[in-house]
């Protein structure tokens, strides 16, 4: 008697991989702990602020004629820190609809790829101009202030070289989280 061969059972295809829903929940927790980073920085501003010592320093930053922008920051430091915890909120509610799956979080997420590749730039430009009027305010000798130059232009490639980087990467994903076969898993 000759046994026979029994069947070889056909393999069973790889479950979907899921690298989306891993970056998605990285992203969730990261964007919370951040959020709540800045909201209890605007608690412990909010106190500062009173103090003498941060009266002094806001007084002084107008009269050096400091960057604007930079002032009001240092005149409402609760209001600040706030402003970037509700950036950090609408982060967290995009990596959350993208972590379960929903049309609406993928598109939020995608945005806020972009946004903050944007930001990256405009963040390196800005500390590159208040270096300039700082290095004007520290730095009398003209040997001083050329070494503070030549610091303020590594720093400065440095921000933008990192933030090239960042803008290659956060668009790579943001291309990969497009591809049809992607999109298709959200509803």
């Amino acid at each position: 008697m000759s046994a026979s061969i029994p069947p070889i059972p056909a393999p069973t295809p790889p479950p979907p991989n899921n690298w989306v829903a891993a970056v998605a929940q990285g992203s969730f927790w990261l964007s919370l702990l951040v959020t709540l980073y800045f909201v209890a920085q605007a608690l412990m501003a909010a106190v500062l602020a009173r103090t003498g010592f941060w009266t002094t320093l806001v007084t002084l930053a107008w009269e050096q004629q400091l960057d604007g922008s930079l002032w009001w920051m240092l005149k409402h430091p609760a209001a600040t820190s706030l402003l970037v915890a509700l950036l950090c909120l609408v982060s967290t509610l995009a990596s959350w609809g993208l972590w379960r799956g929903r049309r609406w979080g993928l598109w939020a997420y995608v945005w806020m790829l972009g946004l903050s590749a944007l930001a990256n730039f405009v963040i390196a430009w800005w500390m590159d101009r208040l270096l300039l009027v700082l290095i004007a305010l520290l730095a009398s000798d003209p040997s001083a202030q050329h070494e503070l130059q030549v610091q303020r232009v590594l720093f400065t490639l440095t921000l933008v070289g990192t933030s090239v980087l960042f803008a290659g990467l956060q668009g790579w994903l943001g291309w990969r989280l497009l591809r049809p076969d992607i999109r298709a898993r959200f509803h």
